[in-house]
């Protein structure tokens, strides 16, 4: 039986995610608390295998909880239940950096009466958080280092790039290994898939220009891929690379998740092999695993995350097993597996 405590300030929403919880058979909510404050005074006693966050609450907010949490090392899994609302997805970016497992987006505001729109996500990351509890990463000396200013200069269309998938686990393991990789020359372009809401992926591009050597785009149709630069798939659409070295975004629901891994590698593998580098880090299910094959097969370098820090090792697992890593890595060699190979391949 998985234990799961609710935090909300809402006594309708703490009802409603109970409900949800214990509409499931291996599901129990060992206790309810109104905010953060009044979640760290039943915690002892309620013991819980997971718990469920809200983020706007009186007393202690949900960034206030996590932080604490990490001051106390308390290695609780937390899914943050947050508002649908670009307002919100800062923070929320920010608590997935901090140490929470995981979100579920509410479909319709602070208090959801549709919550139950979700009701199916919000069981299945529970589930997923409490499989996983083992490898939650609170580190209390956690500093995350912001990069001041990004050198800015006239671009050519990049020659070489380094594809990245990601999901569950992915915005702290993408910003630890891209804080790590040297200053892209101008022959060198990142491009990154984040498994990822709509509202929430223009927030992450931010982030990942305030905290990494180069300036992300939140990726454009018809964008050219230049030089020295990130380009981030937008939530909601897949993105491939066209042989003209542009963006192309479309919907394809042959693909389970919106943007695709596979998608990104594909067109990788059709445009840039073999200077390419691609990388698999963290995620449920297989996306991605095929696309970093045909990367292979192209010549291009392929790496996998190691189960030693893979937050959950199932898209990596699913790339090692049908071979298609040359390297299996834990995330902090990664990035400077990724500089001695572009350093490599950009000298010739």
């Amino acid at each position: 039986m998985i234990k799961v405590m609710v935090v909300d300030d809402s006594a309708f929403m703490r009802k409603a995610i109970k409900e949800i919880l214990e509409n499931d058979s291996e599901i129990k909510v060992v206790e309810t608390a109104r905010n953060g404050q009044d979640m760290f005074d039943k915690l002892d006693k309620a013991q819980p295998d997971v718990i469920t966050l809200d983020i706007n609450m009186p007393v202690m907010d949900g960034k206030a909880a996590i932080e604490k949490m990490r001051e106390d090392n308390i290695k609780i899994p937390v899914i943050v239940i947050s508002s649908l609302t670009k307002e919100d997805a800062p923070i929320t970016l920010e608590l997935l950096d901090l140490g929470a497992f995981d979100f579920v987006a509410k479909p319709s505001g602070t208090i959801s009466l549709d919550i139950n729109k979700v009701a199916e996500e919000i069981i299945a990351k529970v589930k997923n958080a409490y499989k996983n509890r083992r490898r939650i990463r609170i580190s209390p000396k956690f500093t995350r280092k912001r990069i001041v200013e990004h050198r800015v200069e006239d671009r050519k269309l990049a020659k070489y790039v380094v594809a990245i998938g990601i999901s569950t686990g992915g915005p702290a393991t993408l910003l630890d290994i891209l804080q790590e990789i040297n200053e892209p020359d101008d022959n060198t372009a990142f491009l990154v898939v984040q498994h990822m809401p709509p509202q929430f992926t223009p927030s992450l591009a931010k982030r990942l220009t305030e905290y990494s050597p180069m300036e992300f785009f939140h990726a454009s149709p018809g964008q050219s891929i230049l030089g020295g630069y990130g380009y981030l798939a937008p939530g909601g659409w897949h993105m491939m690379i066209t042989k003209e070295k542009k963006v192309r975004l479309f919907k394809d629901d042959r693909y389970i998740y919106y943007p695709s891994v596979d998608v990104l590698f594909d067109s990788v593998a059709d445009v840039y092999a073999p200077d390419a580098i691609g990388v698999l880090l963290t995620g449920i299910g297989k996306d991605g695993a095929a696309g970093l094959l045909k990367m292979k097969k192209n010549g291009c370098y392929t790496i996998a995350e190691d189960e030693e820090t893979a937050v959950v090792y199932g898209m990596p697992r699913a790339a090692k097993e049908m071979g298609a890593a040359i390297k299996v890595l834990p995330s902090y060699k990664i990035a400077r597996d990724i500089n001695v190979v572009l350093r490599r391949m950009t000298k010739g």
